[in-house]
């Protein structure tokens, strides 16, 4: 079944620094949250709070591991791991994901709790200004992530930016939790909304955890990328086919190998040149991938 996803172009010159970047804002930011909205939780003994700042305690966690992996993952290849260390990124994906699936399970487990037994909020006013607050920075921090994610692919940041995209929504919904409460006396808003926006985070963090498993099983590329290697080779006059294409992404890093079909009388330099063009145009599709093609000689 095909599957959409982008990858990081490292031949982007400014893929590294937008990524670094990227994650200590991530990281900054995850901090400076985490403090607050204990303070608020404390103040108001909201569950939609309490679930934003469960939320954030995982922001914090996956924050320090995304500033470890993408240290690791941009490494050059060394003598134990001569394919590069861009895997790293799927590694971490994937936990970012089983995380996002436990925190939200945990919060719906409260938020049913509570709609059975009703809590009145308290100091509403704390609650709605650190939420207010907490929203405008993280929708900023979310528009900066995808930018660099668009510039780089990188799954990491892509996760990294779903986490903090679900902290839009549960700001948000905080936001609107204790206007219910406050202004209409609906007391079971606080536990209603928490729980609806675990369910809609739940749901959009399957994409994560997917490509990552794909990713380290060794998954095929997806069709649309496949097509783009097919029609480089095919547009190469001098190569008449092509056999065994073999793709796969680790991390961000395309892999590509294939056979191409090239006219038997042709001397080793001419079928050299040959495929050395055709790798350029590989290249210039997937910055940074590694390709291997092998000539076959054909009648």
């Amino acid at each position: 079944m095909p599957h959409n996803h982008t990858h990081a172009h490292y031949g982007d010159a400014d893929a590294p620094r937008l990524m670094r970047i990227a994650t200590i804002a991530s990281s900054s930011l995850a901090f400076v949250l985490l403090g607050a909205k204990t303070y608020a939780w404390w103040s108001t003994e909201s569950i939609a709070m309490l679930s934003s700042l469960t939320d954030s305690l995982f922001d914090v966690f996956s924050a320090l591991v995304n500033l470890f992996a993408i240290r690791y993952a941009l490494k050059p290849a060394d003598d134990d791991h001569r394919f590069g260390h861009s895997s790293i990124e799927d590694i971490a994906g994937l936990s970012q994901a089983a995380f996002i699936c436990a925190s939200m399970l945990m919060i719906m487990l409260q938020a049913a709790e509570r709609l059975f037994n009703p809590h009145q909020l308290t100091n509403q006013s704390i609650g709605i200004w650190v939420s207010a607050g907490a929203l405008v920075v993280t929708v900023g921090l979310v528009l900066f992530q995808g930018m660099v994610a668009r510039r780089t692919g990188s799954l990491i940041i892509a996760s990294d930016r779903l986490h903090y995209a679900g902290d839009v929504l549960f700001n948000a919904g905080v936001l609107l939790a204790f206007f219910l409460d406050t202004q209409l006396g609906l007391g079971w808003a606080d536990p209603a909304i928490a729980m609806l926006i675990a369910v809609v985070v739940l749901y959009s963090s399957r994409d994560i955890g997917l490509r990552a498993f794909n990713n380290l099983m060794n998954r095929e590329m997806p069709d649309a990328d496949k097509a783009k290697i097919i029609e480089a080779v095919e547009s190469m006059a001098e190569i008449t086919g092509h056999h065994n294409l073999k793709t796969r992404y680790s991390g961000t890093k395309a892999f590509i190998q294939l056979h191409a079909d090239i006219a038997a009388g042709l001397s080793f330099r001419a079928a050299h040149d040959i495929v050395d063009r055709l790798e350029k145009k590989l290249l210039a599709a997937f910055p940074g991938a590694e390709v291997i093609i092998h000539p076959d000689p054909h009648e």
